[in-house]
């Protein structure tokens, strides 16, 4: 080996070339001496005989690095061990001492390399480097205290001064050597105590706070009466020393400890705990302890109960611990949040209603604890609910933008909430109540999800709130001065919008119809936006983050200086510019002209006096003097520098001053809630512009001719969504625009029933029914049934039933092979497997590659799947009472089948959403709804009339918990009767006037 294999492995550093090792050094400079001590650490082996003959002989130009590097082969070489270390120490001999230090230094390190040499070295070269020759006797006290004879300690203790704290480690740790000579050398160490106290306690933290035979009192004693020198050493050394020796931690010990912690209390409350685990005898004293020092110092003390009690350990902890944790809540809330969670999985009886009100007074911006302990809470405490569903919200509202994702994740938990209301009535009504607490912004989004009694609008509004709350963009902040940097940061425009609007809604209410208003519109803009630039524009002026400054006006000027008012004047003409509308800001307008105002009064006021009564004349000429004052102030030029100059103010007469205050204060508060109102009225007013302009634009483009918008019935609108679905279905797309025309016409769907296809079907229904009455299908008809939840159980478990067993059907269609049983479990692992991308093996390359999977069919089994999902874990509804079911004759609402949270593929957003729009134009299909009470739908059934009598599809049903099985069937056979036909149980229905029809199974 030689110098070009040590040269090569320096390169790895992305060194020069070079053709020998004076040129590297040359090249890379003092650097590259430092990379020979890590080259000899690593790779000892670089270092051959020619290699090291250069090293000595060229250790003047780095003495440290040359010793560092011997020392560093000679720990791992014990053959040239020996030679090594006489070379090193020959390079500190010629260098007058230097590389003693990195002696000193990684002799710790290379302690085998020790021997009585060295130590000799230390002494001879203590005045060159006495750092370096302290650190030689101290590795060897620590690591080979054999060859430290007395006459050396003799001589370096006098000479402790140099480096204190090396001399008391190095005495401690040969006191922990020689158990023999501990005592002497224990008071050698006291001795010297008080001449370098932070030093001391330094070396007794380093070298005694592990070994039981050093803890003795005195020692103890005298890093307690020092502390204040090296408080954190100190407390170091007593962390250490009651792991241990626990014992010597008597209650005298421990007041002295306590009375020290007063600006340093974390390590006390480590040192309390390890007693506990070693004298269980103590436990209780030692936890009243714990818990009065947590109440003074609850920052630190939250912090190190949330890491203390781990495991089984959570068992120790007391009600009252909890309780000073829930006091001192506000020092540390992410570690008060984390403890409360563990305390509600493992030791739930700790958590009450005085825990739950802590927790959600102390919400933060740290929501992700706040968000599991309060999700885990509604999940284990349903007695919560209402105040737990408040607190997601207040997480909710507190989760800044750069959280998106987390947001998305709250918003789902709320989305559940919401499910469970449908399921239990009890819950849905004490969800609607006012909440008793909680901030103005979290009470806002309840009211808006949970006061709505129909849920089809809750589930809308929900479905727009998640929509906010994922939409995420970046915007720039600009410089805070001139030339400044300029960054970005990530912000939500719909989102904080509407927080926006909750915020500015006024003083003495909260008002959420704006808020929804705006929530909703946005929402469908995002759908009826054509392109993702477009809705991109939309999104961008929503931005209120960092308007420019617009000055106010000349006559108000001295607004600028109020930086509330100021911003929000900003805020108003910034939308007004992005949205082209004319803010309207009434308080301004009439402060500018109010002398105007007021001669036009008084000229009024003249009029008047010549015929009014006695009375009305008194009050007249009062307000007439008034005005003529306030005229006199206003007109004096003195008057408007005043109003932005606080020293011409005060040159004004007392009446003048009295009238600028006045007006100033009430400008301000008029002008404030003008502004906010006026905001909100912007926004709101260009959504619903641009949503109805978008919808104009799809009317254009549907029925080619312009329609006025206003006369168009709002309900149809929403139809336009589903134009996407059908392109390339001519048939399909013709209908639905039919129908569009018709009802903007004014006339009904008569086509529907006089089509030739359609009375040819009619034709073959009366030849296979003899007594149909096929006027009567599709036609209105009601029957109310009793819901009894005791029903329940045995449609839910053949509900479940009949979904796992149609999945495995399609999973079949969908080539999936060898499924053993109609389980959850190994349906759902099938369904993966197909989902999942291919692996091909050596023998699986030379085939051609297999057909995949329809992507349509995966997703019904996976809708099939995630409806056993649900009624599996939807807990049995409470309610009781009539439910309605009744055909759907309107068209438009049969576009709807999908959705209403039933995990159906005819959804909008589903594979199949082109079917709605067949059923919807197929004059033999029928919708039959389940509402209750409250006219919320609930469930639906799907059936068809054909030539062999009705036949009819599977229930669908959302996450309300009922099972409507038995009505449907009732209900089914009670129709067919009306309509004059049987029920049948086979046949294969197909489009009418529609393209193709999705059949997903008769029953």
């Amino acid at each position: 080996m030689s110098q070009q294999s040590l040269i090569s492995y320096l390169r790895g550093w992305r060194g020069p070339e070079a053709a020998s090792l004076d040129e590297y050094l040359e090249k890379a400079g003092q650097q590259a001496w430092n990379q020979l001590c890590d080259t000899a650490r690593s790779s000892p082996g670089q270092f051959d005989g020619e290699v090291v003959s250069w090293l000595v002989a060229n250790a003047v130009r780095s003495p440290g690095s040359v010793v560092a590097s011997l020392l560093q082969v000679a720990r791992q070489d014990f053959g040239r061990r020996a030679a090594l270390s006489e070379a090193a120490r020959e390079v500190i001999a010629r260098n007058a001492g230097q590389g003693l230090g990195a002696a000193g230094y990684h002799l710790h390190e290379c302690h085998p390399v020790i021997d009585d040499q060295w130590l000799s070295v230390a002494r001879a070269w203590f005045d060159a480097d006495p750092e370096g020759a302290w650190g030689i006797v101290e590795a060897a006290a620590m690591y080979e205290p054999e060859f430290l004879l007395p006459v050396h300690v003799d001589w370096f203790e006098a000479k402790r001064a140099a480096a204190p704290v090396d001399y008391f480690v190095t005495m401690l740790s040969l006191a922990g050597h020689r158990p023999a000579e501990a005592s002497h050398l224990l008071e050698r160490v006291l001795r010297h105590f008080d001449e370098h106290p932070a030093a001391a306690v330094e070396g007794a933290s380093r070298a005694a706070r592990d070994t039981a035979p050093l803890l003795v009192p005195r020692l103890i004693d005298a890093v307690l009466r020092h502390m204040s020198a090296n408080a954190e050493k100190g407390w170091e050394f007593f962390d250490g020393a009651a792991r241990a020796r626990p014992d010597a931690f008597d209650d005298a010990l421990l007041d002295r400890l306590d009375a020290a912690a007063k600006e340093e209390a974390g390590t006390l409350f480590s040192i309390l705990r390890r007693i506990m685990d070693a004298h269980v005898v103590r436990l209780p004293r030692i936890m009243d302890r714990y818990v009065a020092l947590l109440r003074r110092h609850p920052e630190k003390g939250i912090d190190a109960v949330r890491y203390a009690f781990q495991r089984d350990e959570i068992r120790l902890i007391r009600p009252d611990l909890v309780r000073a944790v829930c006091e001192g809540f506000a020092a540390n809330a992410r570690g008060a949040f984390e403890l409360l969670h563990r305390c509600l999985l493992d030791r739930p009886e700790l958590i009450g209603r005085t825990e739950v009100d802590a927790a959600i007074q102390n919400i933060s911006h740290d929501t992700t604890a706040d968000f599991h302990f309060f999700r885990e809470l509604l999940k284990m405490r349903p007695e919560f609910t209402p105040e737990g569903t408040l607190a997601l919200f207040e997480v909710i509202a507190a989760t800044p933008a750069r959280h998106g994702h987390a947001r998305a994740e709250e918003i789902a938990s709320v989305m559940a909430i919401s499910e469970a209301a449908h399921i239990r009535t009890g819950l849905e009504n004490a969800l609607r109540e006012p909440p008793r607490v909680g901030k103005r912004r979290a009470r806002a989004l309840m009211a808006i999800m949970f006061r709505q009694k129909l849920r089809a609008r809750r589930h809308v509004l929900l479905e727009a709130l998640r929509y906010a709350g994922g939409i995420v963009l970046w915007r720039k902040i600009p410089p805070a001065s001139p030339g400044g940097k300029e960054e970005s940061e990530k912000f939500s425009p719909v989102w904080d919008f509407v927080m926006f609007i909750i915020d500015n809604s006024g003083d003495d209410a909260i008002s959420t119809a704006a808020a929804e208003r705006f929530l909703e519109g946005a929402f469908q803009l995002s759908y009826l936006c054509r392109t993702g630039a477009e809705h991109d524009q939309f999104l961008r002026r929503l931005d209120t983050g960092y308007p420019p400054t617009h000055p106010f006006p000349a006559v108000a000027g001295f607004l600028d200086a109020d930086p509330e008012i100021s911003r929000l004047f900003s805020i108003v003409i910034e939308l007004g510019s992005h949205f082209r509308v004319q803010p309207r800001i009434a308080p301004l307008d009439g402060f500018a002209s109010r002398l105007q105002d007021a001669e036009i009064e008084l000229r009024a006021i003249d009029d008047m006096l010549e015929k009014a009564e006695k009375g009305r004349r008194e009050k007249l000429l009062e307000r007439q003097k008034t005005l003529n004052k306030q005229v006199a102030i206003w007109i004096n030029p003195a008057y408007a520098v005043a109003l932005s100059d606080p020293e011409a103010e005060k040159r004004l007469s007392g009446p003048a001053q009295a009238l600028l205050r006045r007006e100033k204060k009430d400008l301000v508060k008029h002008l404030r809630d003008a502004l906010r109102a006026e905001a909100i009225r912007i926004a709101v007013a260009s959504v619903e512009k641009s949503r109805l302009e978008l919808y104009q634009n799809r009317l254009r483009e549907v029925l080619g001719h312009d329609v006025d918008i206003a006369t168009v019935e709002p309900r149809i609108l929403p139809s336009f969504l589903w134009f996407q679905a059908i392109g390339g279905m001519p048939k399909n797309t013709k209908c639905l625009k039919r129908l569009i025309e018709d009802r903007i016409a004014g006339r009904g769907h008569e086509w529907l029933r006089t089509e030739p296809a359609v009375l040819e079907w009619a034709e073959k229904v009366k030849k296979g029914q003899p007594g149909a009455m096929v006027d009567r299908w599709r036609a209105a008809f009601t029957k109310e049934y009793q819901y009894r939840p005791k029903d329940a159980l045995a449609e839910k478990k053949r509900r479940i039933k009949a979904d796992l067993s149609q999945a495995r059907q399609i999973l079949e269609r969908a080539g999936a092979k060898g499924i053993a049983a109609e389980t959850y479990d190994e349906l759902a692992g099938k369904l993966a497997e197909l989902q999942a991308p291919g692996k091909k093996g050596k023998e699986e390359e030379k085939e051609e590659e297999k057909e995949k999977p329809d992507p349509a069919l995966l997703q019904e089994a996976e809708m099939n799947l995630e409806r056993v999902r649900l009624a599996e874990q939807t807990p049995d509804s409470d309610f009781e009472g009539r439910i309605t079911l009744s055909v759907e004759t309107d068209p438009f609402e049969i576009l709807f089948m999908g959705e209403y949270g039933f995990a159906s593929c005819l959804a909008l957003r589903g594979s199949n959403a082109w079917s709605a729009v067949s059923n919807a134009v197929d004059i033999d299909k029928v919708i039959i709804w389940a509402k209750e009470p409250g006219g919320n739908v609930v469930g639906r059934r799907l059936i068809v009339l054909t030539p062999g009598g009705l036949l009819t599809f599977r229930t669908y049903t959302n996450r309300h918990g009922l099972a409507l099985d038995r009505a449907f069937e009732e209900f089914v056979t009670e129709y067919a009767a009306h309509c004059g036909v049987g029920v049948t149980h086979n046949g294969n229905p197909g489009p009418l006037l529609s393209d193709r029809w999705y059949d997903d199974g008769a029953i």
